[in-house]
């Protein structure tokens, strides 16, 4: 019987660059239902994700950043995320989340939720409440 892995090689990849490419021992993803909690040796899986928080742990010290939609692959000793968008806490304009949230509030009080754009702009809000709750904390 082969050992298990102790330790997950992590790669999240937005459509414009690498974010991450890091050693973990765990990985918490915002799965499209539900989070999904990832240790070495994990089941192979392939996951689709939803805007949310990403978190991973290395050591005792947490690591967090926000991905607007993706999948990951889930593999005993590797996980890979391929997200349209990722942001890290450093990375994040809470002015300009602020103002997205706003926007994106009021435009929604206009739109009926069978409206083609609603989807659309529900994630915008989605997207800027995540970064302003990852903001916040940092």
């Amino acid at each position: 019987m082969a050992d298990l892995p102790t330790k997950i090689n992590l790669t999240i990849v937005a459509r414009e660059r690498k974010i991450i490419d890091a050693v973990v021992d765990e990985v918490i993803l915002p799965g499209y239902d539900g989070e999904l909690g990832i240790l070495p040796g994990h089941t192979p899986l392939l996951a689709l994700l939803k805007i949310g928080e990403l978190r991973y742990r290395s050591g005792a010290t947490w690591s967090r950043l926000v991905i607007s939609w993706g999948f990951a692959e889930v593999l005993p000793e590797r996980v890979i995320v391929l997200a349209e968008r990722g942001v890290l806490p450093s990375e994040i304009d809470r002015a300009a989340a602020e103002a997205e949230r706003t926007s994106a509030e009021k435009e929604l009080a206009y739109l009926s939720s069978h409206d083609p754009e609603f989807a659309i702009v529900e994630a915008r809000l989605e997207e800027s409440v995540a970064l302003i709750n990852l903001g916040r904390e940092h």
